[in-house]
């Protein structure tokens, strides 16, 4: 039975064999001895002995739970042994080109890090550069170039969220793949001081004795007063993500997986859809709602789950940890490779469009045609409704209202509507066959045209941008009184005086050389009225009210 002692290494806590918690107090007290010339010698000490405790943590199992001899030798194998290259004689310097000549180099498996010391804004382009050993100024164009686009500002800042800084020595190491030995990690503070001291020279050049004059020492105020506030800002935004993005993950669940029953709220009232039912109309396949359904969920959860996390440590001041940032990264981009799968093959579903148009000729018996719609409801439940499109359903058919209404000179003397099915599909022929299935009703007579106000078909053909168009085809001389009730179906009609579609309702206008005229207006420069004025002729006189 091996006695053993209980330590702490770097904060984590370690039970240790006797023997090696000898072995490893002395490596420690040879690796200080070292380094013991150095001004960064607590420094270098404190990563050396996090880089020790990581190694120890690595070979913690549960079947192992104690830190044994052979432990401790495995990893002074690994950072090296400086006792083998002391040499009291010898200058400091000499002491680490030998034991850097002849120590053991291992690899070390790349981190992911954010790279603050080769910043631009936050390091995370020159992290991610370190990590694929590219050069930064690439990723830092594609990053410009994707905040143009729309998305590059939210992936940078997501980026910057769950990527954590490279601070220690070791860390940034680890982020360059370099072996994280006690030499490399002397000559990381080595270098970093180098740095310190180029730049307090060249400072101290430009400023020379003045670094204490009372303009530095009014924006070091200022400094500190900015931290305060920034500090206080950070605990309320804190708050706020933390409480939005509890809200949006919630939503977003409850409205994906959380309920089979989809609410729609209409003017007529609020109707309910099982949610099976809706997303059939759209997708292929259940499959591919399932796999639609997870690829939402990880595009658009995972950014909200960063907002959390973002929110929490913000709020508690936690640590990053760098298994979360990366994990929370890679299923993000698996989500939007999902949503990007499904859309391209939904894309195919649209890739043709086909037409079935039907002409009716008008008759040449009258000169004036009353136009209007119908203003029944789609019958079914609505499930979607806004300014101009609807959509309802019953137990067999679909009912859509995406119908238009153009009004065009005509070309000769005949007088035409032309009915338009439009319908899209994975092929020629499927994009025919839908548009073959679609009922839109309408009726001509000796002097009107009444026109229906949605267009069917069956669930089984899917959603597959179905649409009516209509073009009236209006020759010279002729007439028409636009009905109220073409309000939402009336569309970019021209005519010489360019009113608003809206405002042409409820109004007699005539055909003319210029141009769709209105009857009811009393002078237009450049036209012709005497047309207008026998059509003035044939309407009721109206006596005011005295």
């Amino acid at each position: 039975m091996n006695q053993t002692v209980t330590v702490n290494i770097s904060g984590i806590v370690f039970h240790i064999e006797v023997d090696a918690y000898e072995d490893l107090g002395n490596y420690l007290s040879k690796i200080r001895s070292y380094f013991k010339n150095s001004e960064e010698c607590e420094e270098i000490m404190t990563d050396i002995e996090a880089r020790i405790a990581e190694l120890f943590n690595e070979k913690i199992t549960s079947d192992n739970q104690v830190v044994s001899s052979n432990d401790v030798e495995a990893v002074v194998t690994i950072m090296g042994k400086p006792e083998q290259y002391i040499d009291e004689d010898e200058g400091q310097e000499q002491h680490q080109q030998s034991f850097s000549s002849k120590q053991r180099t291992y690899s070390t498996a790349k981190k992911l890090f954010r790279d603050s010391d080769d910043r631009m804004i936050g390091g995370v382009a020159s992290g991610i550069a370190a990590y694929f050993g590219m050069d930064a100024i690439w990723l830092r164009l594609f990053f410009v170039i994707a905040l143009f686009v729309g998305f590059g500002f939210l992936l940078y800042i997501i980026l910057w969220i769950v990527m954590p800084e490279a601070k220690t020595a070791s860390d940034k190491l680890q982020m360059r793949g370099a072996p994280v030995n006690i030499d490399n990690i002397g000559r990381t503070f080595k270098e970093e001081a180098e740095k310190v001291s180029e730049n307090l020279k060249k400072n101290g050049q430009q400023y020379g004795k003045k670094a204490e004059s009372a303009f530095e020492a009014f924006f070091s105020f200022l400094l500190h007063v900015f931290k305060g506030i920034f500090k206080v800002l950070g605990k309320i935004i804190g708050v706020l993500f933390l409480i939005v993005g509890t809200f949006w993950l919630v939503g977003l669940i409850g409205m994906l997986v959380g309920s089979e029953t989809i609410f729609s709220i209409t003017s007529d009232g609020i109707f309910s859809i099982e949610s099976s039912d809706f997303f059939n109309l759209i997708f292929v396949s259940e499959n591919q709602f399932h796999l639609a359904i997870i690829g939402i969920l990880l595009a658009i959860g995972i950014p909200i789950i960063t907002l959390i996390y973002a929110g929490v440590k913000l709020l508690f001041k936690m640590k990053t940890h760098y298994s979360i940032g990366l994990g929370l990264f890679i299923f993000w981009i698996i989500g939007v490779a999902i949503c990007g799968m499904v859309g391209i093959r939904m894309g195919t579903e649209l890739t043709h469009d086909e037409s079935i148009i039907n002409i009716k000729v008008l008759s040449d018996n009258n000169d004036d045609f009353y136009i209007s719609a119908s203003t029944d409801e789609n019958p079914g439940e609505g499930i979607l409704e806004d300014r101009y499109s609807v959509i309802s359903l019953d137990e067999d058919s679909i009912y859509l209202n995406d119908i238009r209404l153009y009004i065009y000179k005509s070309k000769n003397d005949s007088m035409e509507l032309k009915v338009i099915k439009n319908s899209n599909g994975k092929s020629r022929k499927d994009a025919s066959n839908n548009a073959k299935m679609i009922s839109f009703n309408y009726s001509i007579t000796n002097d009107s045209i009444f026109l229906g106000n949605y267009l069917s078909t069956l669930k089984e053909n899917k959603i597959r941008g179905q649409e009516v168009r209509l073009k009236l085809y209006l020759p010279i001389g002729k007439s028409i009184y636009l009905d109220k009730s073409l309000k939402r179906i009336i569309r970019n009609v021209d005519n010489v005086t360019n009113t608003w579609d809206h405002d042409m309702l409820e109004q007699r206008w005539i055909m003319l050389e210029a141009g769709l005229t209105c009857v009811e207006c009393n002078e237009i420069e450049g036209i012709n009225l005497t047309q207008v004025d026998s059509v003035r002729a044939y309407e009721p006189i109206i006596e005011e009210d005295k």
